[in-house]
């Protein structure tokens, strides 16, 4: 998804080379209030896209596309009736196809003609307002099939003016600013999509609170027209101009993202500088996306069907579950700021890791847990663990990535957002075949290993405060963070067993789980659990010895000893922590609680 609200877009129009905004006469000052107005811009269509998508393509949208799979289509029905999930995730499914087929034309159109991209934007609003005229139809007549041209005209519009306007966007900000434009910009989308769904809720609640076709079809009509002024502020779009007119990159960027932006790709960082290993700081947009690539393979599976889990497994209405999704969005707003704040001191790729590593204990959560207000609490705070990191890891993409391949990466970035919408499917097959739990399970499991895939990224992407000439306090909270994190996984590692053994369902709701079930949990999820955690540990005390202990190979050595010694104290304090847990209730240790000790 993944996030004083008065936009002002009325600035003074430039006229001849001035709009153009690329030309080399341009003045300083008209270069300026182009790259503003471009930023006000993007501002402007996040927040009127977000809500315009929030409220037709809601869960209000879900619930109608059940409805139409389970035998409400006048046309004839593309999956069984019984599949109802299925033509939920098929429809996610399109969209993210059609964006998956055009990314990469679109990509290389961007990048080609960088004084166009403006042209780009005007384009793809024609396709955004053809999408909502059939989008129209498609609804008052309850066609399938009209439903899918739809999808795929959307799917079309979402690609050339994500990729067009990221790049303009990116490109009209100081270098060195994009972290909190960044945000700012998630934070727009994120209000957007929190408003869809309240209006959702107050038409709901003078039409009647109850799943009628009438009334599911006047919620999305509204939203569908909201797309005609989300459109319209792709108008307002200019090209910039090819130079920074704000301040030299090179003196307000990191050092790599100056060598990106002055030697173009081929740049190199200095030897010795943001290495893990093989990988060095040129990896960074690589690791990006594989990372994000096994996310959204995950999170197709799994986000598209919290609306239906809520709706089927615990009866909400249609006020209940639109006031839900008002919420959650809000919620991720606020986690964004604060994931911020926290990126400021520890830096961004710290923040990002450990947000989203708890949203893999949230999701562990979420599949065993039945008791409604903790399922509530869960779902809210996973919402925001997980959708918070997504504009501070476009930062670092940007920053890392010199502006003639923007259009290039963000068309990858299409591209693994896309599994997002692919995966939707199999999610849905897997849904009407187990249940919604199950897939929240394995999703927990790819998000772990996208995890793994981003640990790199903490010794890779610089903190700004700590760049070259770090002082000794600043590379103390360094290594401090960094064993921070390595306890954090160990500890969650104990967490996670602890539920997927059964040990302490007695907490936290719901049925004994069979021993199969607990023996095929146990072996998957220790296996993960014990890499992710190991990985943290070793780069914990790799950065101890690279701190204290480099001056000879005798005294690199002696940071051995110290992490034995320190890790075998962790543990004796783990094994007695989980020794009275497991007694607190009967004072034994039942068959659950053994395999958890195991």
């Amino acid at each position: 998804p993944h996030e004083a609200r008065a936009v002002e877009l009325t600035a003074v129009e430039p006229s001849g080379t001035e709009v153009q905004g690329s030309d080399a006469a341009c003045s300083p000052d008209v270069a300026k209030l182009l790259c503003r107005r471009n930023i006000r811009a993007m501002f402007a269509f996040q927040l009127l896209s977000a809500l315009a998508w929030g409220t037709a393509m809601g869960p209000v949208f879900d619930r109608y596309l059940y409805l139409l799979g389970s035998g409400g289509a006048r046309d004839p029905q593309l999956l069984p009736i019984h599949g109802a999930n299925s033509l939920v995730g098929l429809a996610e499914s399109i969209s993210g196809i059609t964006s998956l087929v055009m990314a990469i034309p679109v990509g290389i159109l961007v990048d080609r003609h960088p004084d166009r991209r403006a042209r780009l934007l005007r384009a793809s609003a024609l396709v955004g307002l053809t999408a909502a005229l059939v989008g129209l139809l498609a609804v008052l007549m309850d066609e399938v099939l009209l439903l899918t041209l739809m999808l795929v005209l959307f799917g079309a519009f979402s690609e050339l003016s994500s990729s067009a306007s990221e790049a303009i966007f990116a490109d009209s900000i100081p270098a060195g600013e994009r972290s909190g434009l960044f945000v700012t910009k998630a934070i727009f989308s994120t209000v957007g999509a929190a408003c869809g769904p309240f209006i959702s809720a107050l038409g709901l609640l003078f039409l009647g609170d109850v799943w009628q076709p009438h009334q599911m079809k006047a919620v999305i009509i509204s939203g569908v027209l909201i797309t005609a002024p989300a459109v319209a502020t792709l108008f307002f779009f200019r090209d910039p101009p090819p130079v920074d007119p704000f301040v030299d990159p090179l003196k307000e960027a990191s050092p790599q993202s100056a060598a990106l932006e002055d030697s173009g790709p081929a740049a190199e960082v200095p030897r010795g500088e943001l290495r893990f290993g093989p990988l060095s700081a040129k990896h960074v947009p690589v690791l990006i996306s594989v990372s994000d690539f096994i996310t959204c393979i995950g999170a197709g599976m799994t986000v598209k069907f919290f609306n239906l889990f809520f709706i089927q497994d615990h009866g909400f209405s249609p006020v209940a579950i639109s006031l839900l999704q008002t919420g959650y969005p809000l919620v991720i707003a606020v986690f964004m700021k604060f994931t911020q704040r926290l990126a400021k001191p520890f830096g961004r790729a710290q923040a990002s890791l450990l947000f989203f590593s708890l949203n893999v204990l949230c999701l562990v959560v979420l599949g065993e847990v039945t008791w409604l207000p903790i399922l509530l609490c869960v779902f809210l705070l996973r919402g925001g663990f997980a959708n918070s990191t997504y504009p501070l890891d476009r930062s670092i993409l940007m920053d890392f990535t010199p502006s003639s391949q923007r259009g290039m990466w963000n068309s990858i970035a299409s591209l693994t957002s896309m599994t997002w919408s692919g995966s939707a499917f199999i999610g849905g097959f897997i849904s009407d075949a187990h249940d919604y739990r199950f897939t929240f399970l394995i999703t927990a499991l790819l998000y772990g290993i996208a995890c793994v895939v981003y640990v790199p990224l903490v010794k890779l992407v610089p903190r700004k405060e700590q760049e070259i000439n770090a002082s000794p306090v600043a590379i103390s909270v360094s290594v401090m963070l960094m064993g921070s994190i390595s306890f954090f996984w160990l500890i969650m590692m104990q967490i996670v067993l602890a539920i997927t053994s059964g040990a302490v369902h007695d907490l936290i709701g719901g049925e004994a789980p069979t021993m199969e079930k607990v023996e095929l949990n146990l072996k998957s999820w220790s296996v993960l659990f014990s890499h992710v955690a190991g990985f943290a540990t070793i780069n914990a005390w790799g950065s101890l010895q690279q701190t204290y202990f480099k001056g000879s190979p005798q005294s690199a050595l002696l940071v051995v000893p110290i992490g034995f010694i320190g890790l075998q104290v962790l543990f004796a304090a783990m094994d007695s922590i989980r020794w009275k847990i497991s007694h607190m209730d009967d004072g034994e240790e039942d068959e659950f609680e053994h395999k958890w000790d195991e």
